[in-house]
């Protein structure tokens, strides 16, 4: 007799893959929460090891910190309320992590503009691997699960988020890469909010019709006068 297939459904891949879900979430939100090894080369890694600490926290403190990221989401799909939704949850973060904040603004004092751009390409190339590593997890669960209709569209959430990586790559200005990394960090939140069961699909699937239809024209991301230093706090 042959090996019974393992069989598994989209919720415990997206359980699987929580660590890597928070990892680029934080990351879109404040990149240089990944530049603690720049800065032991220039031998300042001690004076840092709070950034180091933000590795490390209790998965009850990376779920906390998501919950209330997702009740920042907005109810109506268009790109100023993402932009009002992304300033909420940056609120949200300096509320939690004051000690950081003065850390993340003298990093981005000591490190040079090359090294800060390095940075980011690494956290958005190690976005895409994840996502892309997900995407081919779920593939195998989408049959099996009692809600295929669910994991497609979640497959398909996915799908535009790593083109919304892609094109962050292709960007040489931080402030562009920002707009492009917000469409990720949105509907990421968003699946896990479906995950958790606070979120409906019929948001995640407005929010693909939204951020996809303004992905095919230039002026989509086109920042809203007084919003655009939020994309670039980080």
């Amino acid at each position: 007799m042959g090996a019974t297939a393992v069989r598994y459904g989209y919720r415990e891949v997206l359980d699987f893959y929580f660590d890597d879900i928070f990892g680029i979430i934080l990351g879109a939100l404040k990149p240089f929460l990944s530049s603690y090894e720049f800065l032991r080369r220039k031998h300042a890694g001690w004076k840092f090891r709070k950034i180091l600490e933000m590795r490390h926290l209790s998965e009850e403190e990376k779920n906390a910190l998501i919950e209330e990221f997702i009740t920042c989401l907005p109810e109506d799909p268009t790109y100023r309320a993402y932009l009002e939704s992304y300033s909420k949850i940056l609120e949200v973060f300096e509320r939690r992590f004051r000690d950081v904040l003065p850390l993340l603004e003298e990093i981005s004092r000591i490190l040079t503009p090359q090294e800060q751009e390095k940075i980011v390409r690494m956290q958005v190339l190690k976005s895409r691997g994840v996502i892309e590593s997900l995407r081919e997890s779920l593939s195998e669960a989408i049959l099996d699960t009692e809600e295929p209709e669910q994991a497609m569209l979640i497959d398909q959430a996915l799908a535009l988020a790593s083109m919304l990586v892609d094109e962050a790559l292709k960007e040489k200005s931080p402030e562009r890469q920002g707009e492009y990394m917000l469409g990720v960090l949105i509907l990421l939140l968003r699946v896990e909010g479906i995950r958790r069961g606070v979120q409906s699909p019929e948001k995640l699937y407005n929010d693909v019709a939204v951020i996809s239809g303004k992905l095919r024209k230039v002026e989509s991301f086109e920042v809203p006068e007084g919003l655009a230093a939020l994309l670039t706090s980080a």
